[in-house]
C-alpha cells in the first residue's frame, strides 16, 4: 500500500453512551440515528444506500464504516451519486428504517439478528429493497461469542441448530443482543442461499466468471483472501455469477486457521458461489464470501477488546474489485418486479451439493469455542466494558495519542527525503523519551536483501548523519501546552523498493507501515489540480454550495492553509475594490465572523491525492462579483458570480 502519510490515527467519531439497558437504549435511538455518519454526492443519481453498524461491524479487526474501513467504498458510491448513510441505533432494525433506501449493505455481522429484524429485512425486499449480505469465512469470529457471520445471516449456528445460545454464561444469554434470536435457516427460506463453512486461501488462479445483466462488464478477475462460499439451494431464486478457480487443495487453500477442511469440493463451481445474487418478488439480493474485497487501509477505530490499533487490508483497489462493486450495487439499485429468475433468459445455476456436516440439524462444532478466551473485564454484550478509541466505548478517539509520519513527496531513490515525526493529544509539557526510526527491508531477497535489513542513512533534526544503514540516533521530544510536538528526521535509500518504516519508543514498536523508494522516472505524476463547482447565478440571502475538489496531490497529505471569498474587482456601493460580499460557511458548519473571507481550513488527501470540501456562501448584496480560492494569499482560482435579489424562474 503506498503511503506518504503514515499514522497512528483515530479520526472523528460519535461516542457512544454505555447503556446496555433496552429502555435507556430506545431514549438515545433517534439521536443516535440521526448523528449517523452520512456522505451526500455532488450530483445525485436520486438513490441512496444505507449501511448496517448495528452488529458488531466493528468488532476485532473489523472497521467496516464508510468513514473507516469501508471509506473507499463508500467513496466510490458517493462518485456514482448514490446518497450513502450508516444506520447506528441500539434496538431492532425496522422496516422503517430501511424503506427510504434503495440498498441496505451489511457488511459481515458478529451478533445475530433477531426474528423481528429477519422478518423487516424479507419485508423490505419483498416490497422493492435490495440488500448487499458481505460475509467471511467460518470461524471469523471477531467478539468470541461463537458467532461469525455465516451464522449470523444463515440464521443458525454449527453444531447448535436447536439452541443459539448453547455454551454461553448467564451475562450473554440474558443480553439484550440474544433476546428474540430464533435458530432457523432464514437466509435459505428467504433467498435460496447458504453461506457454507469452509475457508479459501492462497487463490492464484482467475475466478471462474459468469457474466449476468452486465454486472461483470470489463470484470476480468477479482481477489479473495481467507474467505468462504456461498451455497446455491434453490436455482431459479439465486444464481452464482462468480466462482472460485478449480483445482484447489486442502493442503494449498485452506486458510491456516480453518477448523476442518478449509477447502469442500476441490474449487470451482462444486465448491459454491463466491458472489451470488438472489431475486424475491419485487427486490434483491446479493452475496459475498469474503470482505476483504470492499475493504481498505484506512481503520477508524481501536479494538473494541484490546484497544490495540486497526491493520485493514487495501483490497478495495486491487483487481477489478471496486468496478464489481460499483456494478453490483447499480445493478442491485434498479427495482424490478419479477420474482425469480427462471423466465429471465439467463443459464440457471448448479444447484451447490452439501456435505452431510452442512445440514443445519446435523452440523458440529469442530472445536470448542469461542476460539480464542476473551481479554479479561471484555463483555461483547456490554459497551461500557469496550476499550477506549473503539466504537462504543465513552472515551472520544480524538482525544488519545496520535502519532504521525508526513512527507511531501513521493521518496526518491538516492535523495534526502524529509519526514516529520508529529504527536498530538500526549500529556501538556512532557519530555517523551527514547525515539527511533528505521527503514528495513520487509521481504527476504528483495533487491538481495536479508529480511529485516535495514537501508536507510538518517538524520534527526539538524544532527549529524547516521550512514551505517540502522536506525536513527535516539532522541527525545517535548511536547508543549497542548500535548503537541514534532522531530524532523532525513532519510536516504539507495535501492528502490517497497520498505517498512518503523519509529520505536525503546523497544516497543510505535508505528510499523510501508514506504515506497523509486527512481526519479518512475515518480512522474499528473499534476495538482483543484476545481471548484458552483452555481454561477445565486440569490442574494440564500446559502449556495460550493464543492472544492483537489485531484492528484500527494497522497495522504495535510493541503493546509486555504481560504475561499466572494468580491467586488471594482468600488462597488460605497466600498474599495477587492471587498468582499458574502459571509463563508465552513464545512463544520460555522459561519464566518466577517463577509470578506472564510475561516482558513485545511484538508486530507486519500490515498490516491484526491480531496474534497464543501463549504456554503451567502452574498450580502447583488452585483457581479468574483469567487475565489486562496492558499497563503496566492490565488489558486477565481471565477464570476453573479448575484441576484431574486433568480429567474
Amino acid at each position: 500500500m503506498k503511503k506518504w502519510f503514515i499514522a497512528i490515527l483515530l479520526l472523528f467519531s460519535i461516542t457512544l453512551p454505555l447503556n446496555v439497558n433496552a429502555g435507556a437504549d430506545q431514549l438515545k435511538d433517534q439521536e443516535l440515528i440521526n448523528s449517523a455518519p452520512y456522505i451526500k454526492p455532488l450530483k445525485e443519481n436520486g438513490k441512496k444506500i444505507l449501511f448496517d453498524n448495528t452488529h458488531a461491524q466493528t468488532a476485532g479487526a473489523a472497521d467496516w464504516v464508510i468513514d473507516g474501513g469501508f471509506s473507499d467504498f463508500a467513496d466510490g458510491l458517493v462518485k456514482e451519486g448514490y446518497y450513502v448513510k450508516e444506520l447506528r441505533k441500539f434496538t431492532p432494525i425496522t422496516l422503517q428504517d430501511l424503506e427510504d433506501y434503495d440498498v441496505f449493505v451489511i457488511p459481515e455481522a458478529n451478533i445475530p439478528y433477531k426474528a423481528e429484524e429477519q422478518n423487516a429485512i424479507a419485508a423490505y425486499v419483498s416490497g422493492g429493497g435490495s440488500v448487499f449480505y458481505i460475509g467471511d469465512h467460518y470461524n471469523a469470529d471477531r467478539n468470541k461469542n461463537r458467532i461469525d457471520a455465516p451464522e449470523a445471516f444463515n440464521g443458525f449456528r454449527r453444531g447448535a441448530y436447536t439452541d443459539m445460545t448453547l455454551g454461553m454464561d448467564d451475562g450473554e444469554r440474558n443480553s439484550q443482543a440474544m433476546q428474540g434470536v430464533v435458530s432457523r435457516d432464514w437466509l435459505n427460506d428467504t433467498f435460496g442461499v447458504r453461506f457454507r463453512y469452509n475457508a479459501l486461501d492462497n487463490i492464484d488462479a482467475p475466478m471462474i466468471m459468469e457474466n449476468t445483466f452486465g454486472i461483470l462488464d470489463n470484470v476480468s478477475d477479482v481477489a479473495l483472501h481467507a474467505g468462504g462460499t456461498i451455497a446455491i439451494m434453490d436455482n431459479k431464486r439465486a444464481k452464482g455469477i462468480v466462482y472460485p478457480p478449480e483445482g484447489l487443495t486442502k493442503e494449498t487453500n485452506r486458510w491456516p486457521n480453518a477448523t476442518d477442511d478449509g477447502v469442500y469440493n476441490g474449487g470451482g463451481v462444486a465448491e459454491g458461489a463466491y458472489i451470488a445474487i438472489s431475486k424475491k418478488d419485487k427486490g434483491k439480493a446479493a452475496f459475498l464470501g469474503d470482505s476483504s474485497l470492499v475493504e481498505d487501509a484506512s481503520p477508524k477505530y481501536r479494538n473494541e477488546e484490546t484497544g490495540n490499533l486497526k491493520r485493514t487490508y487495501d483490497g478495495y483497489s486491487e483487481k477489478d474489485d471496486s468496478r464489481l462493486l460499483m456494478q453490483l450495487i447499480n445493478w442491485l439499485a434498479i427495482q424490478e418486479d419479477y420474482s425469480d429468475f427462471s423466465n429471465k433468459g439467463i443459464n440457471l445455476s448448479e444447484k451447490t451439493s452439501l456435505h452431510d456436516f452442512e445440514i443445519p440439524e446435523n452440523s458440529t462444532e469442530p472445536q470448542a469455542e469461542p476460539w480464542g478466551k476473551p481479554q479479561k473485564g471484555y463483555k461483547w454484550y456490554d459497551r461500557s466494558t469496550f476499550a477506549a478509541g473503539s466504537y462504543g466505548s465513552n472515551i472520544d478517539p480524538d482525544k488519545l495519542p496520535k502519532v504521525e509520519i508526513i512527507y511531501d513527496n513521493l521518496p526518491v531513490v538516492g535523495e534526502e527525503v524529509k519526514l516529520k515525526v508529529i504527536f498530538t493529544n500526549y500529556k501538556a509539557n512532557t519530555v517523551l523519551k527514547d525515539y527511533t526510526l528505521g527503514i528495513y527491508n520487509p521481504t527476504e531477497g528483495q533487491n538481495g536483501l536479508k529480511q529485516g535489513e535495514q537501508v536507510a542513512d538518517t538524520k534527526v533534526g539538524e544532527g549529524e548523519w547516521k550512514n551505517n544503514k540502522s536506525y536513527s540516533n535516539t532522541f527525545d521530544i517535548q511536547t508543549d501546552k497542548y500535548g503537541n510536538a514534532e522531530q524532523e528526521i532525513t532519510v536516504k535509500v539507495d535501492i528502490e523498493g517497497n520498505y517498512n518504516i518503523r519509529l520505536k519508543q525503546g523497544k516497543n514498536n510505535v508505528i510499523t507501515d510501508t514506504i515506497v523508494f523509486a527512481t526519479q522516472n518512475d515518480v512522474e505524476k499528473p499534476q495538482p489540480n483543484i476545481d471548484v463547482e458552483y452555481s454561477n447565478r445565486i440569490a442574494v440571502g440564500k446559502e449556495s454550495k460550493v464543492s472544492i475538489k483537489f485531484t492528484d496531490f500527494s497522497p495522504n497529505t495535510d493541503l493546509r492553509d486555504y481560504v475561499l471569498d466572494v468580491y467586488s474587482p471594482v468600488s462597488y456601493l460605497g466600498n474599495e475594490a477587492g471587498s468582499g460580499y458574502a459571509f463563508v460557511k465552513s464545512s463544520d458548519g460555522k459561519w464566518s465572523n466577517k463577509r470578506d473571507s472564510s475561516e482558513s481550513f485545511d484538508v486530507l488527501t486519500d490515498k490516491d491525492g484526491n480531496a474534497s470540501i464543501e463549504l456554503t456562501i451567502r452574498t450580502t448584496d447583488a452585483g457581479d462579483f468574483i469567487l475565489r480560492l486562496r492558499k497563503n494569499n496566492e490565488e489558486q482560482f477565481s471565477s464570476k458570480i453573479q448575484s441576484l435579489w431574486y433568480l429567474p424562474s
